[in-house]
């Protein structure tokens, strides 16, 4: 009886470390930082020339791990153009976002009259 109880201890032990090691990233998007230039976006108003770098970077994150980039990355890139005089580059940006989530339509418009 004590064997049959040792060895169905062991066979739990065994299969949790078995579904412990197969974690894996299963994130949808790619976020990469962008918690991060959100934060500063609040905290650090008027630098929209870093926004914009670290932006970019997430998306060309997102294209090397083959995820999509995550919804509002191309807003916010085109509202931190916008604020920098490079309209033409920031309607790129939201045309992007829109393409990629329709459901953001009403807020990019939103944004784009947020000169």
């Amino acid at each position: 009886m004590k064997i049959i109880k040792l060895i169905g201890i062991a066979t739990g032990v065994l299969l949790l470390a078995a579904c412990a090691g197969q974690q894996k990233n299963t994130d949808l998007y790619h976020w990469g930082n962008y918690s991060d230039v959100v934060y500063s976006h609040y905290n650090e108003p008027g630098d929209f020339a870093k926004q914009e770098q670290s932006l970019n970077q997430i998306i060309s994150q997102a294209k090397e791990l083959n995820k999509p980039v995550a919804p509002g990355v191309y807003g916010h890139l085109g509202l931190a153009l916008l604020k920098q005089g490079k309209s033409g580059e920031a309607k790129a940006a939201f045309q992007q976002e829109q393409s990629l989530y329709p459901e953001s339509t009403q807020f990019i418009q939103f944004l784009q009259r947020k000169k």
